[in-house]
């Protein structure tokens, strides 16, 4: 009878294990209290590079996601769970394409090396109207660790000092690192960080800079 509920147990916690989703994403619509020219420039700012020198954006772009201090353990709900360490980097600005080596690693130990991260960034508009301007950029991984991602922003001006906004950002997991990302992971050590950049861009646009900020929520 034991064995039997044992693998019962298993079954059930592999089922909910499969069932966590793959794709992520976060999702805000917001005004910026700049001139859609100035949003513009931040986000291609912030799309070369990413593209092509990931560590200049914890200038400005990642400020307020330093990691946690070392001698903190860490468990799968922690804030810095999962981590990229940026490593090569090779960008195109003609065709603005770029591809970065990355280790990643999972509680502070590397469980991938030298996995690419692939990138192309496009801006574009409707056909027929000027706006809105959609600044796109898609990401492509090698392995099955991640699948892709993307990073949208949509604007359009409001005035000559506002602008609306729509920003996407996106990750489609691999399957076996899906099982990992439980909501109270995605929402601990990824969500807040895809919320952070968008108030640093729009920062960034309405004052020229931002200023150092006290990380994101506590763990829950």
């Amino acid at each position: 009878m034991k064995y039997k509920l044992l693998i019962l147990s298993l079954f059930v916690s592999t089922c909910a294990f499969a069932l966590r989703p793959q794709m992520r994403e976060v999702v805000i619509d917001t005004v910026c209290n700049a001139p859609l020219h100035d949003l513009l420039k931040t986000t291609n700012k912030f799309c070369y590079q990413f593209q092509a020198c990931p560590d200049s954006l914890f200038t400005w772009a990642y400020l307020g996601m330093a990691e946690e201090e070392t001698n903190v353990k860490k468990t799968k709900e922690s804030r810095d769970a999962i981590q990229l360490r940026y490593k090569d980097r090779v960008y195109d600005p003609k065709n603005k394409t770029g591809d970065v080596a990355i280790d990643i690693y999972v509680l502070g130990v590397r469980w991938w090396k030298d996995q690419h991260l692939g990138t192309k960034y496009v801006l574009s508009r409707p056909a027929k109207s000027k706006y809105p301007l959609t600044a796109h950029m898609t990401a492509t991984y090698s392995g099955s660790i991640l699948e892709g991602g993307d990073f949208v922003m949509r604007m359009e001006p409001i005035s000559e000092n506002q602008t609306r906004v729509h920003y996407e950002f996106r990750l489609v997991f691999g399957k076996v690192l899906s099982t990992f990302i439980s909501d109270k992971t995605w929402q601990n050590a990824i969500e807040w960080r895809f919320v952070t950049i968008l108030e640093n861009l729009v920062e960034h646009a309405e004052t020229g800079t931002v200023k150092d900020k006290k990380r994101g929520p506590q763990a829950q």
